[in-house]
């Protein structure tokens, strides 16, 4: 029987030293929510987020470590919930984008492109997910793509769209073998960001979303009386949908 819903205390954001990984520390941090900062090699950036989320949330801590290696994965989610007590809360961020033709991608970029989306959200999950069935509670936030819920076609970011579709399918399956435990495992599906590396001339929404409209889904993730929602992708895209080019 799932326990009363609650809203969460301590946070894990992978690959949040820049970006919208960055935003969400600064934003669950300004809400009181202690937060374990992850990086890979962003030292500096990952030191200086940590200083502004000591602000507001003085147990707010970094942990390090390449999520691609399992090893690695599982010594970071033991990290943090030894510095936070707990990890009531996951937002598996962590993920490159590289934009190159199929055909003139080696194995190693098609390889980092997989594993560095995919592979990451499966091995944090797999290594917090247990912690919080225990307690009878958690929020698992994944970072998807809009539209990943159907194939899109793109020889230039095959890779990345595989993996990001199986980040929705992960998604789904997670929440459904949990959902009992008063776990829920959602997605954000992200469209053209401020931070996006390519940037279409025209978006349905009339502009380019901004972090803020990240945190404003995120926040209904994670909020008491969302408990329901569970499996779910909800994406921030004004309306935008990605690209196809065969």
């Amino acid at each position: 029987m799932a326990s009363k819903p609650r809203y969460p205390k301590t946070a894990l954001i992978t690959g949040a030293a820049r970006g919208i990984g960055a935003a969400f520390a600064r934003h669950l941090a300004s809400q009181g929510i202690a937060v374990a900062i992850h990086y890979r090699g962003s030292t500096k950036a990952a030191q200086a987020i940590l200083k502004d989320c000591k602000k507001h949330a003085p147990s707010s801590a970094l942990v390090r470590g390449d999520l691609t290696k399992l090893k690695d994965a599982e010594r970071v989610a033991k990290e943090a919930l030894k510095k936070l007590g707990n990890v009531d809360l996951l937002i598996n961020n962590v993920g490159n984008y590289l934009r190159k033709d199929i055909l003139d991608m080696s194995v190693d970029e098609w390889r980092d492109q997989i594993e560095s989306n995919l592979y990451t959200t499966f091995f944090m999950c797999r290594a917090l997910i247990p912690h919080m069935v225990k307690r009878n509670y958690g929020r698992v936030v994944n970072i998807g793509y809009a539209g990943g819920q159907q194939a899109f076609y793109n020889r230039k970011t095959v890779p990345y769209h595989i993996a990001k579709t199986g980040v929705h399918i992960l998604t789904r399956n997670l929440a459904a073998s949990v959902a009992r435990q008063g776990v829920t495992v959602n997605c954000i599906g992200v469209g053209v960001m401020e931070n996006s590396v390519r940037k279409p001339a025209s978006i349905p929404a009339g502009r380019i979303g901004v972090f803020a409209d990240l945190t404003n889904a995120l926040d209904f993730f994670i909020r008491p009386e969302s408990a329901y929602v569970n499996g779910a992708q909800l994406d921030v895209s004004g309306a935008w949908l990605p690209e196809q080019i065969l």
